[in-house]
């Protein structure tokens, strides 16, 4: 038997797999530091420059040629020039100013953490120069200036959101116009652009009005603008430090006016504004008052301006589908909606954040200013008698239903082509109240039951209404309803036969002081007008 000598096979793959393996095993000896990591102490280097009697060029370290590219070297020798490099251990222990350690730290992670100095300081945590750019100083200078903005702002690619900080390296950018034989200053002087940081204040938290993302590219085709300073304007002749930002109302007066785009001030906040915290605070101290508004130019009979009809006449909330208008009007309240401590926002809303959904809440002012009448008799002559015709208006009293609210109880009929139509509101409001009658001290209206008396207590049917209110029926004012009187209960019921005798000793079973509310709108269409009523 023959024994073959045994051999070893591998595939590629495999092959490819243990040669990475060991690369990475030799990269991860000594690991780099990322670049944006590093810190190198510039303010350490110069003090140790001036101890020796030297200066620290910036050119020592940074060589730039006249296009602002880095120019290469040969690895470390910028460093070695001062420091020594470790061959071992011990070498690398050395402590001082120009222990090999010190440069190594900026770059590379130590593989034996216990051969470095016991003196190695810990590396800055800030930078120890900023660049300082003035856009208002640079805008001055015209001409191409807007080839110029999109040279160092470069917006992202298609479906990106803002133009981004420049992504092209720094000195790069600069030396286009900052060369030998262009602008002044030259790449050279340093110390022109690059100072030492400043503090930075901070609020602890972001601005919570200031707009999440902005879509430069999909603003540009829309709006059609070819110049960057058609929205930031305020750049030119800004301070050393200043940038500020576009304001709304230049969105406003440039795009955002509700006709080339929605509405800065409309209802469209959240569009935009996509922030968070508390809600600013509001004012739920003011009211809307039509009377004031009067007197400051504001055409308050016309209704329509500022209230909107359904077509089935049914009154939708003030302001609802106009986008504010008119109080966002130029020379009302326009420049409120741009504020930060609102006033009138409050009038409507409980909450004031363009970063929420505000849901409109309905506040009654305090006294009322509108007062309305109706003519009963007109009404019953082409709705007939019945009790259907009352409870449109009145709701189904008899069984203590709800009486329809606000207009609700005229769009059956006035929102449907009957005369006069819900959008001619003067024919039923005025700003004056409506005479009618006064409440009598022998009211009945405080304790009478409609719903105990449903039912006609002689016939077992249901009690039509004008058995009691009789005098509905030929009424063309409030003042001319006449209460139901006492003689016409004994007649009909209260005989002491079908229900107790009116006229026996038990009156406080009826009668009492009447209702009356604080504030209440006494020349409104209130319940104890159309309440049995007793009158002497």
């Amino acid at each position: 038997m023959v024994t073959r000598p045994r051999t070893w096979s591998i595939s590629f793959g495999a092959l490819v797999t243990l040669v990475v393996g060991v690369l990475s095993a030799v990269a991860l000896a000594a690991p780099p530091i990322p670049v944006t990591a590093r810190k190198f102490d510039h303010d350490r280097h110069v003090s140790a420059a001036r101890a020796s009697g030297k200066q620290a060029a910036c050119a020592d370290c940074h060589r730039y040629d006249a296009s602002g590219t880095m120019r290469g070297g040969k690895e470390h020798e910028r460093c070695a020039a001062c420091h020594t490099y470790p061959s071992s251990c011990s070498t690398l222990k050395q402590g001082g100013p120009k222990g090999p350690a010190r440069v190594c730290e900026i770059c590379h992670v130590a593989k034996r953490r216990e051969c470095l100095p016991t003196d190695l300081p810990p590396p800055p945590k800030t930078d120890s120069f900023m660049a300082r750019f003035t856009h208002g100083k640079h805008l001055t200078l015209g001409q191409s200036i807007e080839k110029d903005c999109a040279h160092c702002h470069r917006a992202q690619a298609a479906g990106g959101g803002t133009a981004d900080a420049p992504k092209v390296a720094a000195h790069k950018l600069c030396a286009g116009c900052h060369n030998p034989n262009g602008a002044k200053p030259t790449m050279a002087e340093c110390a022109t652009c690059h100072v030492e940081p400043t503090a930075r204040t901070s609020t602890g938290s972001t601005d919570p009005f200031r707009l999440a993302s902005f879509d430069h590219k999909a603003h540009h085709g829309a709006s059609r603008q070819a110049s960057c300073l058609g929205c930031h304007d305020k750049l030119v002749g800004a301070g050393e430090s200043a940038l500020p930002r576009p304001s709304m109302m230049g969105c406003q007066n440039k795009c955002h006016d509700g006709d080339k785009a929605f509405s800065a001030v409309g209802t469209k906040c959240t569009q935009c504004h996509r922030g968070s915290g508390p809600a600013a605070s509001t004012r739920p101290d003011v009211t809307f008052l039509h009377e004031a508004h009067a007197t400051r130019g504001v055409k308050i009979a016309s209704c329509g301006t500022c209230h909107t009809l359904e077509a089935d006449g049914r009154l939708l909330s003030p302001l609802a589908r106009k986008e504010h208008q008119p109080c966002a009007a130029s020379g009302c309240h326009q420049s409120e909606f741009a504020s930060r401590a609102t006033k009138i926002c409050g009038v409507c809303h409980d909450a004031v954040a363009p970063w929420q959904k505000n849901t409109a809440r309905s506040r009654s002012p305090e006294s009322p200013e509108w007062f309305e009448t109706i003519d009963h008799a007109s009404h019953l002559a082409k709705m007939g008698t019945a009790n259907g015709a009352c409870t449109s208006c009145h709701g189904e009293k008899l069984v203590a239903g709800p009486k329809p609210g606000g207009h609700d109880g005229c769009a059956g009929c006035h929102g449907k082509g009957t005369s006069p139509a819900m959008t001619q509101c003067a024919a039923c409001h005025s700003s004056t109240p409506a005479a009618r009658r006064t409440a009598s001290p022998w009211s009945v209206a405080a304790k009478f039951s409609h719903p105990t008396h449903a039912t006609d207590a002689r016939t077992k049917k249901t009690t039509p209404c004008l058995d009691c209110h009789a005098s509905v029926k030929t009424a063309k004012t409030l003042a001319t309803i006449k209460p139901p009187t006492m003689a016409a209960c004994d007649n009909a019921c209260h005989n002491g036969k079908v229900a107790f005798k009116t006229t026996g000793f038990d009156c406080a079973r009826c009668h009492a002081p009447p209702k009356v509310s604080a504030g209440a709108p006494t020349a409104m269409l209130d319940e104890p007008m159309f309440d049995a009523e007793v009158g002497r």
